[in-house]
């Protein structure tokens, strides 16, 4: 009878563990894991592991804010435009000789308040969020450049790379990581973000405040993009006008590369952070065996295809 009982749980344990939304994309990056260290000698050494988590950070903090707003049934295609936004206006600061505990929080403020115009036209216009955040987009990148005239941000005081030396930037992304697995897995706001994706009317009769939650979602997207944004600089130790070009589809990609559905309603921020991991061993691991750069954009876009066609055949099952 214990034998019968012992077999029965451990069949359960397993069948559970096969059913985990993550396990591909697992073995996805342990394979990739497995396939570069054979074709690159110094693939798994430390130095390499820190470079590989530095290039991840600032898109994995981006696409956690996009996790969110993706998992209401939104998308945000302005968090590029965010972080270079952010970081430029902010950073005529520096120029001005304002101090940096001035300087950073004012580039936070600027991502705040650009989130708070997408998530307050989003819902106060009948108009697909895709459509307002593509023209936030323009926007924010078109005010930019009349402001900065294109012009670079250098030299950047040294004070300012310590968010982006060694492995600072991913403990501060572990950190944002954790406190959003907690609060879309243990809490009552996260849990009605997924009843807000699944079923919008029906989360709106039950009685969620849809409208200050999708504000809410876009006003944290904002602050992340800002947030990686103080990142970059620190790793790159200037300011440019084009930082965050094509950050927008890279954190798409993340998110449903780890599992988070386009359509809403069911994903994890677990599942974006391996997505980012995944996406930054293809990106470093591609790049030591010195292939043309445009493969590496064609394979992000085949990525992101397949991860839509997989959940799409997923959608279509159930």
């Amino acid at each position: 009878m214990k034998e019968n009982n012992t077999t029965q749980i451990s069949g359960s344990l397993l069948q559970r563990f096969f059913q985990v939304r993550e396990l591909p994309i697992l073995l996805y990056i342990i394979i990739m894991m497995v396939v570069f260290s054979i074709a690159i000698d110094g693939f798994l050494a430390v130095k390499n592991f820190e470079n590989i988590s530095r290039q991840i950070t600032t898109i994995g903090i981006v696409s956690v804010g996009m996790t969110l707003i993706i998992l209401t049934g939104g998308i945000d295609l302005s968090v590029g435009a965010m972080l270079s936004f952010a970081i430029n206006i902010g950073g005529q600061g520096i120029v001005h000789g304002w101090p940096m505990w001035i300087v950073y929080p004012f580039m936070l403020l600027l991502g705040l308040v650009l989130g708070l115009i997408n998530g307050f036209l989003v819902t106060r216009i009948a108009v697909p969020a895709l459509i307002i955040t593509l023209g936030t987009m323009n926007i924010y990148r078109g005010i930019l450049m009349v402001i900065t005239k294109g012009r670079y941000i250098t030299p950047i005081p040294s004070a300012y790379n310590a968010l982006g030396r060694g492995f600072v930037p991913f403990i501060i992304f572990a950190v944002i990581l954790a406190l959003f697995i907690f609060i879309t897995l243990r809490t009552r706001f996260g849990r009605n973000l997924f009843s807000i994706g699944g079923a919008e009317q029906s989360a709106l009769y039950s009685g969620v405040p849809v409208r200050r939650y999708k504000m809410i979602v876009y006003v944290i997207s904002g602050f992340l993009s800002a947030l990686a944004g103080l990142i970059l600089i620190g790793k790159s130790g200037f300011i440019q006008p084009q930082a965050g070009t094509g950050y927008e589809l890279n954190a798409i990609a993340a998110v449903v590369i780890g599992g988070t559905s386009i359509f809403g309603g069911s994903g994890s921020v677990l599942g974006t952070f391996l997505g980012s991991v995944l996406m930054g061993l293809i990106l470093a691991g591609l790049t030591m065996l010195a292939v043309n750069p445009y493969w590496i954009g064609l394979i992000t876009g085949v990525l992101i295809i397949l991860a839509i066609a997989v959940d799409s055949l997923r959608v279509l099952r159930r």
